[in-house]
Parts: C-alpha cells; sequence; structure tokens
C-alpha cells in the first residue's frame, strides 16, 4: 500500500521536477551572461520555491529521495525544508489543541481517585517541565530527508519521548547512582529487578514496579553539528540534526506499584527505598545527567520550573497544600506572588519533601 501511495504521488510531481530542472538551467544561464537580471532570476527563484513548498506539503522525503537517487541537487529541497519548519510548528501547535482530548487518555491525570484503584502504597508522580536544552532521539524510520530525526508518534507525527527511552535513561541513572559497573550490564541487584525488572529470557522474569507513560512535545527544530578536519580546523560538511528545541514543554508521569508480599511491613520497607532511589533519580536525570541522545554534551536536561505538581500515594494522608517553596517567601511583591501562584512553580523540591514526608509515615508504621 506504501508503494503504490509513493509511486501515485510521485508520478503526479514528475513535470515539477522536470520544470525544476528547465529553471536551474534558466537560471545558469541568466549568471553566464552578466547583465542586470536580478529581477528575472528572483522570479525564477520564486517559482522553483513555490514547487518545493509543493513537494514539502505532500512528502519531501520521497522528492528528496528520488532527485537524489536521479543524480539530480536535491540539496535546495532540504535547504528549502529546513527553512519552512516555522510552518511545522505551526501545524503541531494546531494538534495540539485539536487532539488534546487523545492526549488527556493517553496520559492520566495524576490525583486521588487515580491512585485508589491501585494496590496499597502505589504512588505516581507528574508534573510538566521545560527543556534547557534540545531534545535529540533516534526515530525508527529509515525512509526520511535527514539521516537524523527525531523519533515521532506515528500517526501524528508529533515528537516524543516514548516509555522505553524513560525507562532506558531512569534506569542508566540508578545504575550510577548506585555504582554499578557497566559489565556486565545485566545486575543481580535486587532493587533494580524490582523497579525494572529482568530479561524475559530468564526462568524468574519478573516484570518491574515501574509504568512509564510517554511525553509529547508540540514542536521542532533542527541542530547543526559541524565537524572540523584535524588539518585544516575548518568544518565542510554540517550535519543536520532533527531535535525538540529548547523552552519546548512536556509532562513527565510516572507510577509505580509495589510487588504483592504477604507481609505488609516488607512491602512498606520496599517502598520506602525505592521511593528514595526514584526521586533521586529523576533528579538527577533530568537536571544533571539528561534524557536524551548526546546526552553527555548537554543535550536533554530541563530547566527547574516545574508547574503542574503532583505526587500521590495510596495508603497514606499528606497535607493537600505542601509548604511555600524559597521562591515564594522571598517574594514581596503582590503582583510576583500571584504570578508564581498561577504558575503553580515549586521546583523539584517539592517532589523531594513530599518524598520525606512519606518516608517519615513508613518508617513510622514499621517501629
Amino acid at each position: 500500500m506504501n508503494f503504490e501511495y509513493y509511486s501515485q504521488t510521485l508520478s503526479e510531481e514528475i513535470p515539477n521536477i522536470q520544470r525544476i530542472e528547465e529553471l536551474k538551467t534558466k537560471l545558469t544561464q541568466l549568471q553566464k551572461d552578466n547583465s542586470d537580471t536580478t529581477k528575472k532570476e528572483q522570479i525564477i527563484k520564486n517559482e522553483i520555491n513555490k514547487i518545493y513548498d509543493i513537494f514539502c506539503q505532500k512528502n519531501p522525503t520521497l522528492f528528496f529521495q528520488y532527485m537524489r537517487g536521479q543524480g539530480k541537487d536535491a540539496e535546495e529541497l532540504k535547504d528549502f525544508w529546513i527553512g519552512s519548519l516555522k510552518n511545522q510548528q505551526q501545524k503541531l501547535g494546531k494538534l495540539r489543541e485539536k487532539f488534546k482530548e487523545i492526549i488527556d487518555i493517553v496520559i492520566p491525570k495524576i490525583d486521588q481517585d487515580f491512585i485508589s484503584i491501585l494496590p496499597k502504597y502505589s504512588f505516581a508522580i507528574q508534573f510538566k517541565f521545560k527543556l534547557a536544552k534540545p531534545y535529540i532521539s533516534k526515530d525508527d524510520r529509515e525512509f526520511y530527508i535527514l539521516d537524523n530525526p527525531v523519533k515521532k508518534e506515528w500517526v501524528f507525527k508529533m515528537p516524543m519521548v516514548s516509555p522505553t527511552i524513560w525507562k532506558g535513561n531512569l534506569r542508566w541513572t540508578v545504575r550510577k547512582i548506585k555504582g554499578l559497573t557497566d559489565e556486565p550490564f545485566v545486575s543481580d541487584d535486587n532493587q533494580l529487578v524490582r523497579l525494572f525488572g529482568n530479561e524475559r529470557e530468564k526462568e524468574s522474569y519478573q516484570q518491574g514496579c515501574l509504568i512509564f507513560y510517554p511525553t509529547f512535545f508540540y514542536n521542532i527544530g533542527v541542530e547543526v553539528i559541524n565537524p572540523h578536519d584535524r588539518k585544516t580546523k575548518a568544518g565542510i560538511k554540517p550535519i543536520f540534526i532533527e531535535a525538540v528545541p529548547e523552552n519546548t514543554e512536556g509532562i513527565f508521569t510516572l507510577v509505580y506499584v509495589p510487588q504483592f508480599e504477604k507481609d505488609l511491613s516488607k512491602v512498606r520497607t520496599n517502598v520506602k527505598e525505592d521511593l528514595d532511589i526514584i526521586i533521586k533519580a529523576v533528579k538527577a536525570m533530568m537536571f544533571e545527567y539528561g534524557f536524551s541522545a548526546k546526552k553527555s554534551s548537554g543535550y536533554g536536561i530541563i530547566k527547574d520550573e516545574l508547574s503542574s505538581c503532583q505526587f500521590v500515594i495510596n495508603g497514606i494522608s499528606l497535607p493537600e497544600k505542601p509548604k511555600k517553596p524559597k521562591e515564594l517567601k522571598r517574594l514581596k511583591s503582590f503582583k510576583e506572588l500571584k504570578m508564581v501562584r498561577e504558575k503553580e512553580l515549586f521546583g523539584f523540591q517539592f517532589f523531594e519533601e513530599r518524598a520525606k514526608l512519606i518516608i517519615k509515615e513508613l518508617e513510622k508504621f514499621n517501629e
């Protein structure tokens, strides 16, 4: 079916591909004449750009790969597509409004009603974050106009962080905190297996306690990496990497469901230990290590400007209103105070404070 779609789309635009070659030949001839032909050149360039716009509206990857396969200059089409990314951002913005209801179903609202249906001592955290550095990832699809596309949701083509990416990055961070080596990578650490599970091939296979939800972004851009030649110390071939730009917002959601144990005191002990490492690992992943490809270069970290913070646990009562963070205490102006409250700005200390309260309550039960 894809083959028929590509064939039909391509056959409809063959005349336009041929027209581009004719226009480029005219443009080259005008430039050779060395006469004052600026207006004519601009008219020709505008016509070429109109055709490129048609290609970008239909399937830029298809036309780029076809033109390159035919030995034609396809780099101009790529440059035009990169320049038109603002239009793609507008489309994603419209998708956000259209599919908000769908996203609300995929990503649950974390509250007491949600957590009450889960086993005792299950907990969930959720917050809205803003990227401090661009987010980069590798998409599964190979047929694309760039060699380095960002991972997207398959139906609506929205950039996303999949649950498996969250799980892999948090697992790596936990290993880092616990000082576990990479060799062998598969560890027999009981807490690591409890949180993330182990290989299905093992006879004693078990699923982890953590459940991750996807994060969707409504913005897209391109990062440029220009490797330098060691001899000339100059870059000659820039590499374009599709990315989610900084300042883009996303929602992180994590749910913990404890393992079933007959001894409830053992469950509380496990929850206390797991909660402590999870809070530390989420903080380190978000602000220090990152959750993006090329995270060693600083990609994929967030700003400490969290909003819509939710932290709920089944079986322990917590105060509805947490203590005012330091940011609020320092504010003197009523206007400043109101602006911060409207943003629900807590920072990660909100989760750290709630985790301390929960751990204290769990310790009381076991005393």
